[in-house]
Order: structure tokens, then C-alpha cells, then sequence
């Protein structure tokens, strides 16, 4: 008797997902510093979660933020892949960043992506405009209370609990305490500067007690 077999062949349909420009290193040195600093800061936020240059989807619509803070509900990324569909996949962003090295990414940050987050009702929206060879500019706004970025001196994120100053061209992250708030490095770097200058007052002190008890032996 003769067996028939049928082979189905299921047929999913690929998202195409827009092809990202090559980034900068000027940018990726800045986005990344932003990153580590808010991991420290956000450590004791279990469920917090940043993700990093990861399309957001709605409405037929999407963008790639540099950084995006979800607080509460973020599902493993591994389940998202490199398109995460609101509300389809999980929450919209609390906060989002944007790094704007240049006219043509500021200009798009401060219009179809401002956009974009206020339908998303995203809490808070930085965006921190840093030209080369230029001082640091913040625009931030509440998008979810329908304002557009509008110029700051420093920008204060209730939501997570973070003052943002520019300082040149750095920018500067400090809690409402008043502490300032430090990537990794930038903490190893001080505590080694500080463990420089301690060693550099124990010589000093320690030259200055040569020098006396030297002096008192050529006194008798």
C-alpha cells in the first residue's frame, strides 16, 4: 500500500527593517557614556530597563532612539529582536534620549521624532545636541503632556530621578541629592585621583618631618 506524504510549507512574512547610517565615533562616545552613567544610577531599578538603538513601532511608524528607559513591563529583549511594536510587545518608553551630532539629527530629533514620542506618550524627551568642537545644548520636553523640546540650561527627569547638566562638552548627571552621578570609569578615575593625592600629601608630610628632625640633628 503506498503512503502519500504532504509537505505544507508555512510562509511568514520578514519585517524589513530600515537599514541604520554608520555611527560616529564622536556620537557613540557620547550615547555610551549617557548609557553607563544611567545603568549606575538606575541599578537599584531591578525592572528598569535601557535599551539601546532598538526600533520602537507604532502605527505603522517607527524609530531607532538612541536610548529608551522603560521603568516597569519591558519584556526580554531577546523576544523583541530589533523591532519592539508598542503596545503590541510591551509599554512605550518612560524617558528617551537622543544624541544629535549634527543639523540634519537635531533637526529630525526636534520635529518627526518629537512626533513620534509625544503618539507614543512618552513621559520625559531629551535631547542632548552635541556638535564637535561646540559646548553642549539640552532640549527636553514632556511629550506625553503634548509640549515640543524647547532650549534648556539643564534638564530636571522626575521620572527617573536625574538632573542633567551641560558642562562643555561633557554633560553631567546628578541625583536630587545633589551627588553626582558617574559612569564606572569616571568613578575609578577619581577614587584614583584621590587616592594620588593622598599619596602625594603623605610624602609631602613625611619630606617635611625628614627635613626637621634633620635640621634638629645639625642643631646639637
Amino acid at each position: 500500500m503506498a503512503v502519500t506524504y504532504e509537505v505544507v510549507t508555512e510562509v511568514r512574512e520578514v519585517e524589513e527593517v530600515p537599514e541604520k547610517m554608520p555611527e560616529s565615533p564622536w556620537h557613540s562616545v557620547n550615547v555610551d557614556g549617557l548609557k553607563s552613567k544611567l545603568m549606575t544610577h538606575l541599578m537599584s531599578k531591578p525592572e528598569a530597563v535601557i535599551i539601546r538603538d532598538i526600533y520602537f513601532e507604532h502605527k505603522g511608524k517607527r524609530y531607532a532612539p538612541d536610548l529608551a528607559i522603560i521603568l516597569q513591563g519591558a519584556p526580554p529583549l531577546t523576544k523583541i529582536g530589533i523591532i519592539y511594536h508598542v503596545p503590541k510587545d510591551g509599554p512605550s518608553p518612560d524617558v528617551i534620549v537622543e544624541v544629535a551630532v549634527h543639523s540634519k539629527s537635531l533637526g529630525e530629533a526636534l520635529s518627526e521624532k518629537a512626533d513620534f514620542y509625544a503618539e507614543l506618550q512618552v513621559k520625559e524627551y531629551l535631547v542632548v545636541e552635541a556638535f564637535p568642537q561646540k559646548p553642549i545644548r539640552l532640549w527636553f520636553a514632556r511629550p506625553i503632556s503634548g509640549e515640543r523640546p524647547v532650549p534648556v540650561s539643564e534638564a530636571r527627569l522626575e521620572t527617573i530621578g536625574v538632573l542633567v547638566r551641560p558642562e562643555g562638552q561633557k554633560v553631567r548627571l546628578f541625583d536630587f541629592e545633589g551627588n553626582e552621578i558617574l559612569s564606572p570609569s569616571e568613578a575609578l578615575e577619581r577614587e584614583r585621583a584621590k587616592r594620588e593625592e593622598l599619596e602625594r600629601k603623605v610624602a609631602e608630610l613625611e619630606r617635611l618631618l625628614a627635613q626637621r628632625t634633620e635640621t634638629q640633628t645639625t642643631s646639637k
